[in-house]
């Protein structure tokens, strides 16, 4: 069971206590991405995610990795649109040791700009290397037409000009800004009790956070739509489509999960079926639904050749329409239930998971996550609140489209006009 409480200066604490582990997954949750930057700012959360591991007073960036492996743990951090995340994995005995390494590097990191200008190189090759995964590109132009004026439309990594500018002061005025304690969820899964969790906090944390207050503002929400390119000589063409859904923690979340999963989740989907088994029309065609506090989008990808991309767009347009007009039969929508039930047990056996869901969520919702109340809300969907979701008016709303891949297979060409053609039966 998953606990939680909130410290009088805004932090909050979730922990999860599993005594058949012998592990312990902690990871302090920010809530800091790019939607809440400037233009002038675009990518400095990523920047302090991998600055932040680069020195303080005590120790120096080869010594925190020392350490961290010195207590056998896994450590890393990443960065969403909303959130940070700094984490470590660690044997139950090592969890003071590691707890108290981390929380030393998020409140006493120094941000030395020697140190930042080693990273800031290692940052531009990471931006150059995603400019070479079609896929990635894909993500980032669908979501540029998807959260069309809100800050949601950035990228992660923000441009390379500025990774080149930051400076230990931009750092150092951004976590100040953001990192404060009632913008911040611990969460501390494994085998370690609620109470000594909150000691852990206690001890290592309260003393450093101080009591500053955030002021963000999460982007409005926004129906996007349009067509965006890259025209690059890739052998495969990626593209994306992309309907406004549900906010995070929406009612309607668990219907969906059974919508997505039965459209374009696993081998048995409508479209992997369809596209891929029947027609051979792609590699490979899924959906995926991304949520944030007060936007979602129900995502459809698919990599295909260009000869294919016309006839993969008109099918992709087919069975969305097909789903609209009569939803999901009894069959596939068991078997939908019967699948997200067995992911949410399965990554309860994953420490690092369940810290990572538990985290998110209180970050989102201030609550507790509870894998037993996501079970209940998978199993009471019925036909007909998979029939009302589908007939909602997600798949009516403007739609956003992105394309990845040679001129040559859209020239003279519009994807995006045919495509709302064919989804509108015109």
């Amino acid at each position: 069971m998953i606990k939680s409480t909130k410290f009088d200066n805004g932090l909050t604490l979730v922990s999860g206590y599993y005594p058949s582990f012998r592990s312990v997954a902690a990871g302090f949750w920010v809530g800091a991405g790019s939607a809440f930057e400037t233009d002038v700012e675009n990518g400095i959360s990523h920047f302090t995610e991998h600055v932040m591991y680069k020195g303080t007073a005590n120790f120096t960036a080869a010594q925190i990795a020392e350490k961290f492996e010195d207590y056998g743990a896994n450590f890393n951090a990443f960065t969403s649109k909303e959130a940070t995340c700094f984490y470590f994995k660690c044997i139950d005995e090592k969890i003071n040791d590691c707890f108290s390494l981390l929380s030393h590097i998020l409140y006493e990191s120094l941000f030395d700009n020697e140190e930042l200008d080693k990273e800031r190189k290692v940052i531009a090759e990471e931006i150059n290397m995603v400019e070479d995964e079609p896929e990635e590109i894909c993500y980032d132009l669908l979501a540029a037409k998807r959260y069309a004026g809100t800050n949601l439309s950035k990228t992660i990594l923000g441009p390379v000009e500025n990774v080149l500018r930051f400076r230990g002061d931009d750092v150092r005025s951004y976590v100040s800004r953001m990192y404060t304690p009632d913008n911040t969820v611990i969460a501390i899964v494994g085998n370690i009790r609620f109470e000594d969790a909150i000691r852990l906090v206690e001890k290592y944390v309260l003393p450093l956070c101080g009591n500053g207050k955030n002021s963000k503002v999460y982007p409005e929400n926004v129906v996007g739509g349009g067509f965006a390119k890259c025209e690059k000589d890739f052998e495969q063409v990626n593209i994306g489509i992309g309907f406004p859904s549900i906010s995070f923690d929406s009612e309607l979340f668990a219907v969906q999960n059974i919508v997505s999963f039965c459209l374009g989740t696993g081998m048995s989907s409508r479209l992997f079926q369809s596209l891929r088994e029947r027609q051979g029309l792609v590699y490979n065609v899924y959906t995926s639904c991304s949520s944030y506090m007060n936007n979602g989008n129900f995502g459809i990808y698919l990599n295909t050749s260009g000869g294919n991309v016309d006839n993969a767009i008109i099918s992709v347009a087919d069975e969305v329409k097909k789903l609209v007009s009569d939803g999901l039969t009894g069959n596939e929508i068991e078997r939908a239930k019967i699948q997200l039930k067995s992911s949410a047990l399965f990554s309860i056996e994953s420490i690092l998971s369940v810290m990572s869901t538990c985290g998110k969520y209180a970050l989102y919702t201030g609550k507790a996550y509870d894998v037993d109340k996501n079970i209940e809300d998978v199993e009471k969907v019925t036909i007909k609140d998979v029939s009302d979701f589908c007939r909602s008016g997600v798949f009516d709303k403007p739609v956003s489209m992105a394309y990845v891949g040679k001129k040559q297979f859209i020239d003279k060409k519009d994807l995006y006009t045919d495509f709302n053609a064919r989804l509108s039966g015109n």
